[in-house]
Order: C-alpha cells, then structure tokens, then sequence
C-alpha cells in the first residue's frame, strides 16, 4: 500500500502546493538578482561610471533591434499525469497552468526595462481566451510559442501557441471553442466573427510543420504605480523597432531618445510623454495604423466579443 501511495505522490508532485510558485517566479527572482550581482560589482566606482554600467547591462538584457511581430518566445513543456484527464490528455484547465510560467520568461525578456529600479512598472493581467483546436495526448512533449499580436493605447495582446511535432498527421481538426479566463464594456462583435477566427485559425499549421493545439490571446497593460503606461512606449523602451538596419550596436532612435532621458524616463512614461507634438516612439513601431491597427482589430474583436456576455442575463 506504501508504494502506491508513494507512487501517486510521485505523480502529482507537480501539483502540490507551492509547486507553481516554484515553476514561476525563480525567472523574476534570478533576473533581479543577476541585476542586483552586477551592481556590487560597480559599489565603488564613481556614480557617472555606475550609472554608464548599469545602462550598458540593461541594453543586454533588451531586445534591441528586435521587430514586434517577429519576436517569439519557445518554452519546452511535457503534458504529464497530473495535469492529464480521464480522456488521457491535457486537460484545458492546464493550459493556462503552463501558460503562467511563459509569461513571466517574456515579459523579462521582451520587455525587462519596466522592471527598473528606476522605473518600477508592473504587467498586470486583464484577461486569457483559449480556443482549444485539438487535444495533446498525455506523457507527451509540447512546446508554447509567444509573440505580440498587436497593440492600442491601453492594451497589448499576446498571444501563444501550443504545438507540438508529430510524425503522424491528425485528422482535420475542427474549428474549437473559444473560452476565457476572468475578461475585465458593450461588445460590436458577434459570435459568427469570433466562429470565423476560430475557423482561420483551426487549418493553420506552423511554417515548421509542428501542429498547432490551442491558440491562447492575452490582454496586458503596463503600469508605473497607478499609471498605465502605452504599450508603444514600453515596447520602444526595450529596444523594439518596425525598421531594418538596428541592432544593439546601432540602437532605434526612439530607444536612444529615451535612454537619453536617464532618471527622467520616469517621468516621462507616467504623463510627460503627452506634451509631446509628435508620438516618435509610435513611428519607430510602424505607426499606429497599417499591421498593428489590423491586428488589433482581431485581438479587440475576441476581446469585445466575450465582454458581450456581460450584458446577459441568467433566468
């Protein structure tokens, strides 16, 4: 009797408690304290040369150069016993456990400077939709891809892949559902566009050939304490660009302008930015209009579309 109980313990050990903080925050933890390391290491050195290493650390840590809807984040997962269901596969309420941990590897790496001690933002969460396409089978490897989808002056939205490379071919897959997770205003939408989307999206198989099982849409904002922050601004913070030619030996204007600000971003993120005449960190993305107003169209569709609900009443 000991060594099935052990054995159940054994494969459910991913789910006891406090395992998920485990999974999720040592990235965040080991990010500001590689930071905090490099810092020591500059303790005795004048506070012009401290604050030179320290911008040259950040400019490592940034995407400098990276284009937005390039950018992709991969993260290796394995669909294991515990977060598998009676049908033998991934269940849905696990999507969004492995989803969690993603999240936090992206946002240090796409976009690390809103975690400055000189800056203190945060990336809270408003709300993750799933369209749930075909199953992953238990006890076996699935890769999360994430990327930005596009962006509004409130809002960013990610969205990520879950995928995996199999040799056999499934059947065609239908189009899925589409289901939320906990959406924060009267909707335009109508489920025939949202069925339409989960349609497009059913029949798209990576470039590489990898299967796509679930497409997951997140909708993000950056705050400074009780600010939100726009998104284009954060994102030519870090180092984005729209433009060819950049990298982190010729960094995007815009990202030279607000490194140039030094102690003042601050204050320009929080409000400063609205004295400007001209919005040159939008332009250095593209703009606001063309890809990303086209992409945001389908991400507020999704999100307006599940908000609708809000307006129905239970009998």
């Amino acid at each position: 009797m000991k060594y099935v109980l052990g054995f159940l313990l054994l494969i459910n050990i991913r789910s006891f408690p406090l395992v998920w903080h485990f999974r999720v925050l040592p990235e965040f933890i080991a990010f500001k304290l590689r930071k905090r390391l490099f810092g020591l290491t500059q303790k005795y050195k004048s506070i012009e040369a401290q604050w030179a290493a320290s911008q040259a650390w950040w400019d490592r840590a940034s995407p400098i150069g990276e284009k937005p809807f390039e950018a992709v984040l991969r993260y290796d997962c394995f669909a294991t016993i515990d977060d598998s269901d009676f049908n033998l596969h991934l269940s849905n309420s696990s999507y969004a456990k492995a989803l969690d941990p993603v999240r936090f590897r992206w946002a240090i790496m796409f976009t690390p400077q809103l975690f400055r001690e000189d800056i203190g933002g945060v990336l809270p969460l408003a709300a993750t939709h799933f369209l749930f396409i075909r199953e992953i089978p238990m006890l076996v490897s699935y890769e999360v891809r994430i990327y930005i989808a596009s962006w509004g002056d409130k809002w960013l939205y990610a969205y990520a892949k879950f995928v995996s490379k199999s040799k056999k071919r499934p059947q065609k897959a239908s189009p899925g559902t589409i289901s939320t997770i906990t959406a924060p205003t009267p909707s335009t939408s109508t489920p025939t566009d949202l069925n339409a989307l989960a349609a497009k999206l059913a029949q798209e198989d990576e470039p590489d050939g990898a299967l796509v099982h679930c497409i997951s849409v997140s909708q993000l904002c950056f705050k400074i304490g009780r600010v939100t922050v726009p998104p284009a601004l954060i994102l030519a913070l870090n180092g984005f660009t729209a433009k060819d030619g950049y990298d982190r030996k010729n960094p995007p204007k815009a990202y030279l302008k607000l490194r140039e600000m030094g102690k003042g971003v601050k204050g320009f993120l929080t409000g400063g930015w609205r004295a400007e005449e001209e919005k040159w960190w939008e332009e250095e993305l593209g703009g606001p209009g063309g890809e990303v107003k086209e992409r945001l169209r389908d991400m507020e569709g999704i999100r307006l579309g599940m908000e609708s609900l809000k307006a129905y009443r239970g009998i």
